[in-house]
């Protein structure tokens, strides 16, 4: 059968995988669409105006447009060809699941040639809505100067290390009271108020928190210890 098909073991086995990540990707693009996608950030109120946006993200409308014209392309293209009536449902997913079922037919149709790279530009496109890129963090070296000379309380710098990247992520309220506690760190000399929060000192706090190792959780510990000895208690593994 294989000299009767336009496209190598390869394409088919790349068609088959994109037809499968289409069912769950057009779902999450159906939340962007609306607005309700998990992943996505919330939209700001209008400045000076209290009326929100309308619960529609055009784009995502737009990819999700495009997503089921080119699966409907290609289910009528194979049924044209090999005389076959549809039967699936008409939701991208459903249309996705047919093209999964008869790919041979679709693999033996004229053209096909043309599939993968197609349906792929178009799920690509989709994922891209779905599942954004990281946002790359570009640090004004100016700005960290002053800040790192600054003084804010425990929740004012865990606030900012938000802002500076992966390597401070870590940098919560309760990281800098570790920090404390091990002396790697100390408050800055008030006077203040006395229902003031300690303040440190931000240069101080970032480089301990890089400098200072990151506690291991207990459960890591204790699965990396090597079990104790028992007398009299036999110890047996489950599995």
């Amino acid at each position: 059968m294989s000299d009767q098909l336009y496209i190598d073991g390869a394409a088919v086995r790349e068609l088959a995988e994109l037809l499968r990540e289409i069912p769950d990707l057009a779902t999450d693009l159906l939340d962007s669409v609306t607005r309700r996608a998990r992943l996505g950030t919330r939209e700001q109120r209008w400045q000076h105006s209290d009326t929100q946006p309308l619960p529609f993200n055009p784009v995502a409308s737009e990819a999700s447009d495009r997503l089921h014209t080119a699966l409907v392309g290609w289910v009528r293209l194979v049924c044209e060809h090999r005389g076959l009536d549809y039967d699936g449902p008409t939701s991208t997913g459903g249309l996705a699941r047919w093209l999964d079922r008869n790919l041979i037919a679709l693999a033996m149709t004229p053209g096909v040639e043309d599939a993968p790279g197609e349906i792929r530009a178009v799920v690509e496109a989709a994922t891209r809505i779905v599942c954004p890129p990281a946002t790359v963090i570009e640090l004004d070296t100016a700005a960290l100067a002053l800040a790192r000379r600054s003084r804010l309380n425990a929740s004012g710098i865990a606030t900012l290390a938000k802002e500076l990247g992966a390597q401070y992520r870590g940098l919560t309220v309760r990281r800098i009271q570790t920090l404390r506690e091990a002396g790697r760190i100390a408050a800055a000399p008030g006077p203040w108020a006395p229902d003031w929060p300690e303040q440190y000192a931000v240069g101080e706090v970032l480089d301990a928190h890089l400098i200072h190792p990151l506690r291991r959780r207990r459960t890591a510990a204790k699965d990396s210890a090597p079990p104790k000895k028992t007398v009299g208690i036999e110890i047996r593994r489950a599995g």
